[in-house]
């Protein structure tokens, strides 16, 4: 029984479970408030910055429940400092353009006239999946319907839509066929660079390479919602997207 014991509680006593719980409620609180104060209601909101004073917030939380020879005083001093310390540095962003560059980055425009931008092709740390993602869920078919994506500060991709006689053929991003790609062309049709968005017309059996990116992979492009004069850009015969 006493190996029971010391496996589930180490060397506490079972009161220190009512202790843990109390100490719980009083960080679930306490971060709670703090919350309320830095005026934040979901991630989606958070910038990287405010995701480290959450994570902040959440350990000072976690030392109050976990640990015995932490007061509940200097933890919830802790947790108040860091929230000053939050509103003091949100100040001095309003204040400070540079300050607010260096501590939460700045927007940058990741697709523009359906073809994405040098900076982004550069970056060879970056997946597209997310990005394709959230053009989905706003009913982004293909790049081409694309005429600017800014990826904000906090993470989310703010997408402007290419409307009418606008509309071009570009990358179809749906799952099903971005998860193809090809480096001999299987078909002859219009195909997009992967990694960049040219998109241009290629023969059955081509080995291209792309004349922007120099890269050699390529997807199926698709001219949904592209005004018909489009479709003389290449004649594209492996699909109708």
């Amino acid at each position: 029984m006493e190996t029971i014991k010391a496996f589930l509680m180490g060397e506490e006593s079972w009161l220190f479970l009512a202790e843990v719980l109390l100490r719980s409620v009083i960080g679930f609180v306490t971060v709670i408030l703090a919350m309320k104060v830095t005026g934040k209601r979901g991630v989606r909101q958070l910038s990287l910055f405010e995701i480290v004073i959450i994570l902040t917030l959440g350990s000072a939380a976690g030392d109050i429940a976990f640990y015995k020879e932490v007061g509940i005083l200097p933890a919830v001093l802790t947790i108040l400092s860091i929230v000053t310390l939050y509103r003091l540095v949100t100040f001095i962003l309003l204040k400070s353009k540079a300050i607010g560059k260096l501590i939460e980055g700045e927007p940058v425009t990741i697709i523009e006239n359906g073809r994405f931008t040098a900076s982004i092709i550069k970056d060879e740390n970056i997946s597209f999946d997310e990005f394709y993602m959230e053009m989905r869920q706003v009913g982004i078919e293909h790049l081409g319907q694309v005429r600017v994506a800014v990826l904000e500060v906090n993470g989310t991709v703010s997408i402007f839509r290419n409307e009418g006689k606008e509309v071009r053929p570009g990358l179809n991003i749906l799952p099903d066929i971005i998860k193809n790609t090809y480096k001999i062309i299987p078909a002859k049709g219009l195909y997009s660079c992967i990694h960049c968005g040219l998109t241009i017309p290629h023969e059955q059996n081509d080995v291209p390479k792309c004349s922007d990116c120099c890269h050699t992979t390529w997807g199926i492009a698709s001219k949904r919602e592209c005004h018909p004069d489009e479709d003389k850009n290449g004649g594209n015969d492996n699909e109708d997207n």
